[in-house]
């Protein structure tokens, strides 16, 4: 009897781990859907300009968008809002 109640509570186990790994994926793919990459600038040190990206940005492609002649203030993950989302997903139907 213990023989067949451990083998169901290890498979039992088994199948909650993949559950909640297979939430958190879906977890994490949603987040990036709803997530941008915002990178906050500045050319004169004194007024900072936030540029934002779809997904986290190589050096080349700051370099080519923003220019040699800025400095990186911060870079970080923003939400889009939800008026955003909702635009973009009727833009897309």
């Amino acid at each position: 009897m213990t023989l067949n109640d451990d083998l169901i509570d290890r498979i039992s186990s088994e199948a909650g781990r993949r559950l909640s790994e297979k939430a958190r994926a879906g977890r994490r793919r949603a987040l990036a859907r709803i997530s941008r990459c915002c990178v906050t600038v500045t050319r004169d040190g004194q007024t900072t300009q936030e540029v934002f990206f779809d997904q986290t940005p190589t050096v080349g492609q700051l370099a080519a968008r923003l220019g040699a002649d800025c400095y990186i203030v911060s870079i970080g993950m923003k939400r889009r809002s939800l008026r955003e989302r909702i635009r973009l997903a009727l833009a897309a139907e």
